[in-house]
């Protein structure tokens, strides 16, 4: 499999992550915690990175940053060294620390910086540990949970000086002020025991994080040439309207498209793959393909994964997806 396109220019956005090798655990202990957060800003500090939002787990991290200088590698690369090195000399290891390459995704600032922020800042609580907790548990727990940007974004006294809180505050709740916090504090807050879109579906192709004049955006700005020398950036896709896919699913399993629409149709098989390929081809979340097929957001999510177990145990269903799946791509994937 090919690697995801890093698209890198002045200004940029991401979202950046890694997990420990094999999985295993980053932090043994609070010290290397602290070391990791001391590594980072040595690292923004050196490259002149904006630090948005992060959050550290047991065996992962994850990042929102912004690249003024257009330099995401470098200072990836300089910062995972170094806490590499610091790791294994504090615990008297050798060798590796992360699983490979990090992971990064292009964000589209004006659609999806402020959920994306929230989706981070709520994985403490996103443990099997919490699956039963009730409400003021979780709460609490956020509040006082001391490897993240959040408290900090709500409580002045929990600031860390590398982060720029008040561009944040500003920029999404108007100023950065009692009030502001307690808004950004409820933002937060409100999406624990409620059903919140997961930003991360709007990923297209492993790269980008954002609607589609974004994507048009990103694709014109970079050069041609670059365009024609990058495999992945060729698979930048136009979106495709539900309603076409829905045609084409039907045209292709000699069926009608109001058929696929109905609940009570008999063809459910062809129905779960244009409610499958209707959210990795159009430009629609989970909530309106669902309005569409007249169900909720819970039951695509439930219709997909019910597909992903029927196409693991049927070759015959397996293949019919993979073929209609190519002819949608063929409509999809835009000359250069």
């Amino acid at each position: 499999m090919a690697r995801p396109l890093r698209i890198e220019y002045p200004g940029a956005y991401y979202h950046v992550m890694n997990r420990g090798n094999r999985r295993e655990d980053i932090f043994l202990t609070n010290k290397d915690r602290q070391g990791f957060v001391d590594a980072l800003a040595d690292s923004c500090d050196t490259y002149s990175i904006k630090l948005i939002t992060y959050v550290l787990m047991d065996n992962h991290f994850h990042l929102l940053v912004q690249t003024p200088q257009a330099n995401l590698s470098e200072f990836m690369r300089h910062f995972l060294v170094t806490y590499t090195v610091r790791f294994n000399r504090r615990n008297g290891r050798t060798g590796h620390v992360f699983q490979g390459r990090f992971k990064s995704l292009l964000v589209d600032e004006d659609e999806y910086l402020l959920p994306l922020s929230r989706y981070i800042h709520l994985n403490p609580i996103r443990s099997k540990r919490f699956k039963d907790a009730d409400i003021p548990t979780k709460t609490e727990y956020l509040k006082e949970y001391s490897w993240s940007t959040f408290a900090g974004y709500c409580y002045l006294r929990k600031r860390n000086k590398n982060i720029d809180y008040s561009w944040f505050l500003c920029t999404y709740f108007g100023e950065d002020t009692a009030k502001a916090r307690r808004r950004c504090r409820e933002y937060v807050y409100q999406a624990i025991d409620g059903e919140i879109e997961n930003p991360f579906e709007a990923v297209v192709h492993q790269s980008i994080i954002g609607a589609q004049d974004f994507v048009d955006w990103v694709r014109q700005k970079l050069p041609r040439k670059a365009q024609r020398e990058v495999p992945a950036l060729n698979r930048l896709q136009h979106h495709i309207s539900v309603e076409r896919i829905i045609a084409e699913v039907a045209k292709a399993g000699n069926a009608k498209a109001a058929d696929l629409r109905d609940r009570k149709t008999k063809l459910k098989d062809l129905r779960q793959m244009a409610i499958e390929l209707s959210y990795r081809y159009s430009n629609y979340k989970q909530k309106e393909i669902g309005a569409i097929f007249g169900v909720d957001y819970s039951t695509v999510s439930q219709s997909r994964t019910r597909l992903k177990t029927k196409l693991n145990s049927s070759r015959k269903l397996k293949k019919q997806f993979h073929r209609i799946r190519a002819q949608i791509e063929k409509m999809a994937i835009p000359k250069i």
